[in-house]
């Protein structure tokens, strides 16, 4: 029952949708953050469709900075997430990061995190687990000034503007350093600590010859918060000056622009890495990587308005928001005319052509993962199979061989030797299609016996291809029907001993390098199988008749064992069943006593919590009941071990105690003190003592009067030995029959088998 429930939830588990969660240090909704937040979840749904699932929080760290924030958010998140199962949460920039390293694994134990919009200053002094991994930002300033001053090589003077927020000191720690090699050239002023109002006044009366550099600024001197974005468009209405930035969400809002990072391709690089998660692939295996997703961008608009030279731009620059001159407009209608009819058929050969070609790339890439997943299916049936079930488990093989690659036959021969001659050990054909001959002799396929023993595998697109010294094979093939054939050597500790051959008969079909390669892994494992084979036999021959005899008695044995257990175990079915029913019967009362409880708006908690702590018990003592068992219904032998014989009586007297009650049987048990532990089989120890009682209780059942006791005592009559003593008041055994109890078939009981003293000794 426990199997089936498995596989029901198998395939619903493998089809389960992937739950995602975003932390975002801002309000998600800020430009930039905005742009990742867009680029992740197009990457993501790109990939997996509707099976993703997205929830997003917003830490506002610039909004809330007092010191008592982070438990609040803590306390947050684990409140709104205890009942949802994530697969993964992708940390955007460093400070949601931060918090994730401090409370990940209180949080999400073991859920893997995926950074992105951190660079490696803000890893310094941290050690990320083994279930961290990301992508970081290359932020760097120095390219940017460097254009700047091609731009206009009479700068003077360059303003650095910037916030007051953790985050803008530091991107500002990052361009003091970046900048450093350039205070030789020019004076370089920080506009960091200003409130916007003040700074917007220092902004708009800069001396000539100078340029801004615009950083982030999320808080002000003042302590106000800024969006970036709306901060920079107020600083370039204000400045007097080109500014300059290094984000392509800048350019456009009045910055000329500069060697910016690009936030969506930053954001796809970071999907790109859990996708990988996702996929199966463990967080610990995929390396931190820092993709190189700068460009050197500008506004047409601002180069015109400071009258800025565009041919002085680096190589490869993009310009935007270019206004078209007359040329630019009109210059499609004047030569439209004459290339659309070119331009529509190219499109349409385009297309067309890119469509086929997807169309080939698609069943390629499908091809590959039909035998990806057949090859791993057959390397995993043949892994733990054992030697009696490999042919069977192979003509199964063979036939999703044929299905899944399209052929009309497929056939395992083994070598003979001495020979080029083929015996048909396996095949399978498909419907309609003849079987394959059992045999190949080296008359009927000389050339095709040649190259197979030479270990060289063997590819016939078509018949014709084959050359005139295969004409003998030609004529075979022919007249078996064969049209097109591929065969590849099975080798063994580099030699020959045998081959896999695959055939098509109602057409013919090319074999490409690509997949004879397939096939020759195909043929490795079976030709793996066929080695073991070849050592199983050769093993078993060698052992079987030595074992034979040894394995017949210890089945004997043991089967006998596990049927006295069985049997005695069945006689006492309604005492367990009892033993079962009276805590069900407590669960179910006390649960209903609950649910009772639940419904009066003036149930007192502790009511409540002695009926669930009456559930809990009962559910233990079934679950005593059901263990003990267990234990003895295994049939398989178990593994010697240190056994407390007080624990194992106490343990078979639990089981047995509704029938003793039942037989108003009083046992007295007299433990021995520090006995040392036996070391033995659990399972066999149980059954001897199980014997002796339920002998015991028998016996005192058939007695007419007196006293109804059990005494079990428990000793250390020497160094080295343990004993057992089970005294009853039952009828006893006759004096005769003394010497006989101990033999097989011997039993003073009417309906016993006369053996479970006899399998105790």
């Amino acid at each position: 029952m426990v199997l089936l429930l498995l596989l029901a939830v198998l395939p619903l588990t493998a089809e389960a949708r992937k739950s995602v969660l975003l932390v975002f240090d801002e309000d998600k909704e800020f430009p930039g953050l905005a742009v990742v937040n867009g680029s992740l979840r197009e990457a993501f749904r790109s990939e997996l469709g509707a099976d993703v699932e997205f929830y997003s929080e917003s830490m506002n760290l610039s909004q809330f900075p007092e010191t008592g924030y982070d438990g609040v958010f803590y306390d947050h998140l684990r409140r709104k997430y205890a009942g949802t199962a994530l697969d993964l949460i992708v940390a955007v920039m460093g400070p949601s990061l931060d918090f994730l390293l401090r409370h990940g694994e209180a949080l999400f134990p073991g859920i893997p995190i995926v950074f992105c919009g951190a660079d490696l200053s803000d890893l310094e002094g941290k050690t990320l687990r083994a279930n961290v991994t990301g992508a970081l930002v290359k932020r760097t300033f120095a390219p940017t000034l460097d254009i700047a001053l091609q731009l206009q090589p009479d700068i003077r003077s360059v303003f650095v503007v910037g916030g007051t927020s953790s985050f803008d000191r530091q991107m500002q720690s990052i361009a003091r350093r970046d900048f450093k090699p350039f205070e030789s050239r020019v004076v370089i002023t920080y506009l960091t600590t200003l409130p916007m109002d003040d700074l917007l006044k220092a902004v708009s009366s800069l001396p000539p010859n100078s340029a801004v550099l615009y950083l982030t600024l999320f808080t002000d001197g003042g302590g106000l918060a800024f969006v970036p974005h709306e901060a920079l468009s107020l600083i370039t209405a204000a400045a007097n000056a080109p500014v300059y930035v290094s984000l392509d969400q800048y350019v456009g809002r009045g910055a000329v622009g500069g060697h910016v990072y690009s936030l969506d391709a930053h954001g796809r690089h970071a999907a790109e890495v859990g996708l990988r998660i996702l996929d199966g692939e463990a967080p610990e295996t995929i390396s931190v990587v820092e993709p190189a997703d700068h460009r050197n961008m500008f506004d047409w608009r601002e180069l015109r308005r400071w009258g800025l030279d565009e041919r002085r731009l680096p190589a490869g620059s993009i310009v935007s928001f270019r206004t078209p001159s007359a040329w630019d407009v009109y210059k499609w209608y004047v030569a439209g005319g004459a290339t659309l009819l070119v331009v529509q058929s190219t499109l349409i050969i385009r297309l067309l052509a890119s469509r086929a070609q997807r169309r080939r790339a698609q069943s390629s890439l499908a091809e590959r993962l039909r035998f990806e997943t057949l090859l791993s299916e057959v390397s995993a049936e043949f892994l733990t199979l054992p030697a009696s079930a490999v042919d069977d488990r192979i003509e199964r093989m063979l036939q999703r061989v044929v299905e899944t690659l399209d052929f009309d036959r497929v056939a395992l021969a083994e070598r003979q030797d001495g020979t080029n001659t083929m015996h048909v050990t396996h095949s399978w054909t498909r419907a309609g299609v003849a079987p394959v001959p059992m045999v190949f002799e080296d008359e009927a396929l000389p050339w095709l016996g040649k190259r197979l023993a030479q270990g060289d595998p063997v590819r016939v697109s078509r018949l014709d291809e084959l050359p005139e010294e295969a004409a003998t094979d030609r004529r075979s093939l022919a007249a078996r029907g064969i049209r097109s054939l591929a065969a590849v050597p099975l080798l063994v500790g580099g030699a020959v001993v045998g081959a896999l051959g695959f055939s098509r008969l109602r057409g013919e079909r090319p074999w490409p390098d690509e997949l004879m390669a397939r096939l020759q892994l195909l043929a490795d494992v079976f030709a793996n199988v066929q080695a073991r084979r070849r050592a199983d036999g050769a093993v078993r021959d060698s052992e079987e008749r030595r074992r034979r005899a040894e394995e017949e008695a210890q089945r004997q044995r043991d089967e006998l064992a596990h049927a006295l257990r069985v049997s005695t175990l069945g006689e006492l079915t309604a005492s367990f069943a009892h033993e079962i029913n009276q805590p069900l019967s407590a669960i179910m009362t006390n649960a209903q006593a609950a649910r009772r409880l639940l419904a009066i708006e003036q149930a007192k908690p502790r009511d409540i919590e002695d009926a669930l702590i009456d559930i809990t018990g009962d559910a233990n003592r079934a679950s005593q009941t059901i263990r003990r068992l267990r234990a003895l219904f295994r049939k398989e032998h178990a593994e010697h071990a240190a056994i407390d014989i007080n624990a194992l009586i106490e343990d078979v007297l639990g089981l047995l105690r509704n029938d003793i009650q039942g037989k108003n049987i009083v046992v007295r048990f007299t433990r021995g003190q520090a006995l040392p532990t036996v070391l033995g089989d659990p399972v066999q120890l149980r059954q001897v003592v199980l014997n002796l009682i339920v002998n015991a209780g028998e016996a005192i059942a058939l007695a007419a009067s007196g006293p109804r006791e059990i005494r079990i005592d428990t000793s250390q009559p020497e160094v080295g030995r343990v004993a057992i003593a089970v005294r009853d008041t039952g009828v006893g055994v006759k004096e005769p029959e003394v010497e006989q109890i101990f033999e097989r078939f011997v039993s003073t009981k009417p309906q016993g088998l006369g053996m479970g003293l006899a399998i105790s000794r």
